[in-house]
């Protein structure tokens, strides 16, 4: 096991290193598109605040509540861009026939279909996201150490579960090679997160917890911090995530068995 771990160690390290000198090779793009990022995250707080001049909660929350929201649905969202995003490149990766390679070689290759690419500039935006977190907590009233711990866990959680996602759109493009739509409507519903479920209407909410469980992912965590969910909620997220994964890996085993390389 030490030496499977150590060998997709080295692989990952590798494509990560190819990622970063690929992004430094276009210097004025990279810094483009990060600038972009972070104009769009001051423009979304500059929104919030627009909103809460005219109004003192948002569904029962406060400004700094709210915020919390945001910047958790902002932590699971860049974590998962920066180590799954690998399955934007899937089809590509089916249709010339790289996917052949990979399953010859001794790395697994759903290592390589989810996690062979690393988003550097979103590593970037996670730090002043991260500082803006500690800035919340700072706001917050004194928790127990029990809550923050709820909070990480299930914020890790959020994460587990977007990887249980990706691996699914991996198997959709190892199955049909198509991936487009897929992995686009997941973005388009992940952006719902933004905001705690209870903006929305019941049945929305009852999707976004049960269907695709966008809220188990971004809403959760914030919920639990600020001692809104219940044992039972938290109970449901894990075993929820635990299902998924389980199933995630099951369906992406099946479409490998199932596949007859591009050029059949």
């Amino acid at each position: 096991m030490s030496a499977f771990l150590k060998l997709h160690a080295r692989v990952w390290l590798r494509t990560a290193s190819m990622a970063m000198q690929a992004q430094l090779t276009y210097r004025l793009g990279s810094f483009g598109f990060l600038l972009g990022k972070m104009i769009r995250l001051l423009f979304f707080f500059a929104f919030v605040m627009a909103v809460f001049n005219h109004v003192e909660t948002v569904a029962g929350y406060s400004l700094v509540e709210t915020a919390l929201f945001f910047l958790t649905f902002n932590v699971v969202d860049m974590i998962a861009q920066i180590f799954f995003r690998g399955v934007y490149g899937a089809r590509r990766t089916v249709t010339e026939g790289d996917f052949d390679f990979y399953l010859v070689q001794p790395c697994s290759p759903l290592m390589r279909m989810v996690c062979s690419s690393v988003d550097f500039l979103d590593i970037l935006t996670l730090v002043p996201v991260l500082a803006m977190v500690g800035m919340v907590f700072a706001r917050l009233p004194a928790l127990e150490w029990t809550r923050y711990a709820a909070y990480g866990l299930l914020t890790l959680n959020g994460v587990a579960l977007v990887f249980a996602v990706h691996v699914i759109v991996a198997g959709l493009a190892v199955r049909t090679q198509e991936l487009e739509n897929a992995i686009w409507i997941y973005r388009d519903v992940m952006f719902m997160g933004k905001f705690p479920v209870d903006v929305y209407a019941k049945p929305v909410r009852w999707a976004l917890t049960f269907g695709v469980p966008i809220a188990v992912m971004t809403t959760f965590p914030a919920k639990a911090l600020l001692g809104l969910l219940s044992p039972a909620w938290m109970t449901y997220a894990f075993a929820l995530t635990g299902a998924a994964a389980a199933f995630s890996l099951w369906f992406w085993l099946d479409c490998v068995r199932r596949y007859t390389s591009s050029s059949s």
